[in-house]
């Protein structure tokens, strides 16, 4: 799959209830984020992405699951998925929103599916 691909897939995502953005890594090919949240600008986005992406390596380089993760902050969760082929997923949703419950496995699963 392309970034390109990945790209226009986050951008049809954009407004769903409860997401602040999403950040997509290849390895490899770097990184891209999309905000949907006016609140959430996309300098803080960005920042947020590349501290999740240089995590990464150093989970795996401990030994820690990388398949699946999440760092959670005081208004926001961010839920990381990553594929087989070592394409992560960063879904910035607000913390307790029912998206996180509801929506999140079923874009999850797209993401899996793309």
């Amino acid at each position: 799959m392309s970034d390109m691909n990945f790209q226009q897939w986050i951008r049809s995502k954009v407004g769903t209830p409860g997401v602040l953005g999403f950040g997509i890594y290849t390895s490899g090919q770097g990184s891209f984020v999309e905000s949907s949240a006016t609140t959430f600008s996309a300098q803080a986005l960005e920042n947020a992405w590349r501290c999740v992406a240089e995590t990464i390596p150093v989970m795996q380089l401990n030994r820690f699951p990388t398949a699946r993760f999440r760092f959670v902050y005081t208004q926001a969760v961010v839920h990381c998925e990553r594929r087989r082929d070592g394409t992560c997923l960063g879904v910035f949703a607000v913390k307790g929103h029912q998206f996180e419950q509801d929506g999140l496995y079923q874009l999850l699963n797209e993401f899996h599916a793309l």
